[in-house]
């Protein structure tokens, strides 16, 4: 039977408001097996451990300052509160992480591995990480793929005193300035639920351009100019404070928006937030009623509680910005909280920088979220109690299948594994997923979530059931395979969009084959000496052999191809009265302005005497147009250099091939030609 006992002192000394929260909670649950402690930031954090430890002995203890913590239904700006939790049947492990200097995903890693030296194979993990010093989303990957799904997943960010900018947080050994704190519980069942209130607020907005966690452009202008106009504002204004009202939202296939809350605006015009949103992501800005925020935190804490038989209490993570919006109405909301619970059961709780809750099996960091977690001794069976909800489900199934669509590869393949996953878990809620890459012995892992190895992937991988299931990616797999895992069976709707992503994924995979061996058919070029001698770029069959290749992409893609012909004019002049020497300057001047101009992935060569020829993917910023535009630029930048002996130009002759009206590549070149040598004829009538 387990006991527990909630304690809270405003004394103003550290030590002994310690002493008298930890001793009031102890006298309720006897000697504990488990404490928690929240503090509010004007509090020496080693008098107040020093005053807990005293009255606790033994116990495991886990905690974190805030600015704000919760008591029942009240919010103290000043305090401490200790929960503390007796009796048979508890196993708890805590750890104290105290390195920066390793990697995000690792510090979760290790944060796994030393939980599970307890032997704890399922329970509920707890979670407190100093925020803006790292990234959550990596530290729960790391912590996720180490400890699987069998655990339910409870946490937040806090912050640092204004004395010092460190996020001060305990366990049973002390106070800890490090990044992160855990503990991992077995003996009670957590049940979870967590909500927002905020509500979708006009046309959804598309990410097109990140710089690690800032958005750099949306809908393809300036991100604060994009959020301006949304807004009706003037983007000169302090539009942050606007901005806190509003902020972005991201719909998953269950018709839930995910909150990313905007930190901050730089001179760029860029707009800082705490985790990376990915390039291409779908979102919309949301507006926040006061009334809809209360109600939500209500409805939240009702599903949790029906969840669990015989509550005993309950933890709130409650993000201090709703606080800051709600002010003297955040209070509404903790009386909704416990009048929804519809039990006497000690309540403890604090204003959070970021909240981690499992939303059915799947934990996320959320932002401007309530997550309550209410411990009992039995779970009920989740589905006896899943209510069908009807969500506009058609925006937000147009949303993913854009953010599919923009699932690329930059270049790393690395980076394109991690997106891909991060979208099962944002935008599927999967409760566990794995990329693998196709080799000659096997299988290679790419990126995963709730999978700790290969091994343990592969364990599952043809064991397909009604809430998993296997992608294998190209023809008879030779690509590799896409797995994803449900915490329910896997409905047609949700099956259609798997499907549509595994595809999305083969497409990529075939790219990648083919740049694969374009970079194959290049390196082979330098073997077989298929470069121009004079200026170092591919001579004609160089050309040739990349141009086909460059072409197959390009009808890959869907995408136009440019053919330029070009020819230097007034080589002959050159040659005979300069002489033969400085004509071969010319070209080799020509060659190395030309391969500037270019991007490196273009196909350029010198396939005649004083021709040249050139030919590369159409963008919107590489258009013949501009293409032209940008070589004229740059010839008669050479041309007005005063050690210039002689001027330089080309003829030009510009073709596009359309991957739906395909012709030969020998068919470009001559068309490319004629129009070249039609231009020569018009500049010499001119002239």
């Amino acid at each position: 039977m387990l006991k527990v006992g909630l304690g809270f002192s405003m004394l103003s000394d550290s030590y002994k408001a310690g002493v008298q929260s930890a001793r009031e909670a102890v006298s309720k649950s006897g000697d504990p097996s488990f404490t928690i402690v929240f503090n509010t930031l004007d509090y020496d954090p080693w008098a107040v451990f020093k005053g807990v430890k005293e009255a606790v002995k033994d116990s495991r203890i886990i905690g974190a300052t805030s600015k704000g913590i919760i008591v029942y239904d009240d919010i103290f700006l000043k305090g401490i509160g200790v929960l503390t939790v007796g009796g048979d049947g508890l196993n708890v492990k805590t750890f104290a992480l105290e390195e920066f200097k390793i990697d995000d995903i690792e510090k979760g890693e290790k944060t796994g591995e030393f939980l599970l030296e307890s032997g704890i194979k399922r329970g509920t993990v707890i979670i407190f990480f100093a925020n803006g010093f790292i990234d959550p989303y990596k530290i729960l990957l790391g912590l996720y793929n180490t400890m699987g799904p069998e655990f339910s997943y409870i946490g937040s960010g806090n912050e640092g005193n204004i004395r010092n900018q460190c996020a001060f947080k305990y366990t049973e050994r002390g106070v800890n300035e490090g990044p992160l704190v855990a503990a991992v519980i077995e003996g009670i069942d957590f049940s979870v639920a967590l909500s927002h209130g905020f509500t979708v607020s006009g046309d959804p907005l598309v990410i097109t351009e990140t710089n690690k966690n800032r958005i750099v452009e949306i809908d393809g202008i300036p991100a604060l100019d994009a959020y301006a106009k949304r807004l009706n504002k003037d983007s000169d204004i302090n539009l942050l404070s606007h901005m806190f009202l509003h902020p972005l939202g991201f719909p998953n296939l269950s018709g839930d928006y995910i909150i990313r809350d905007p930190m901050d605006i730089n001179p760029d015009k860029s707009i800082s937030f705490p985790i990376e949103i990915p390039k291409g992501a779908v979102g919309y800005v949301m507006k926040g009623w006061i009334n809809n925020l209360i109600k939500s935190s209500g409805d939240a804490a009702r599903r949790a509680i029906q969840k669990v038989k015989d509550p005993q209490f309950a933890l709130i993570i409650d993000c201090i910005s709703r606080h800051s919006l709600m002010k003297k109405k955040f209070k509404m909301e903790l009386e909704a909280i416990r009048n929804s619970m519809g039990a006497d059961i000690p309540v403890l709780g604090m204003l959070s920088w970021g909240e981690i809750g499992s939303q059915d099996s799947t934990p996320m960091y959320h932002n401007k979220t309530t997550v309550v977690a209410v411990a009992g001794e039995k779970i009920k069976d989740i589905e006896e109690i899943r209510k069908e909800t009807n969500i506009q489900t058609l925006s937000a199934d147009l949303s993913i299948l854009h953010e599919i669509a923009s699932l690329s590869y930059s270049g790393s393949f690395k980076r394109f594994s991690e997106d891909a996953i991060e979208k099962t878990i944002r935008l599927f809620g999967a409760r566990r997923s794995a990329l693998l890459e196709k080799t000659s012995g096997g299988y290679r892992l790419l990126s995963c979530w709730g999978f700790k190895d290969l091994d343990e992937i592969l364990g599952v991988l043809d064991k397909e059931n009604s809430r998993s299931i296997t992608f294998y990616l190209g023809e008879c797999g030779k690509y590799g395979a896409l797995y994803l895992e449900k915490d329910k069976p896997i409905d047609d709707r949700e099956r259609r969009i798997y499907a549509i992503f595994a595809k999305r994924l083969e497409d990529v995979f075939d790219t990648v084959e083919i740049l694969r061996r374009r970079d194959k058919a290049e390196k082979n070029l330098r073997r077989l000496s298929l470069t121009d001698e004079l200026t170092g770029i591919h001579n004609r069959r160089g050309f040739m052999m990349l141009a086909r290749q460059q072409l197959r992409l390009g009808r890959r893609l869907g995408k136009r191809s440019i053919l330029m012909y070009m020819d230097v004019d007034n080589m002959k002049w050159i040659n005979d009265n300069l002489g033969h020497s400085t004509g071969d300057e010319a070209l080799i001047e020509v060659a190395s302005i030309l391969r500037k101009t270019f991007r490196k992935s273009d196909v350029l060569a010198r396939i005649g005497g004083d021709e040249f020829v050139f030919l590369g993917l159409e963008t919107e910023k590489n258009n013949p147009g501009i293409l032209v535009e940008r070589i004229r630029r740059k010839f008669d930048a050479r041309n007005s250099k005063k050690t210039s002996l002689y001027p330089l130009s080309l003829s030009i002759g510009l073709v596009v091939y359309d991957p739906d009206s395909p012709v030969s590549l020998r068919d470009l070149i001559e068309e490319a030609d004629k129009r070249m040598y039609q231009e020569k004829m018009a500049k010499k009538k001119t002239a």
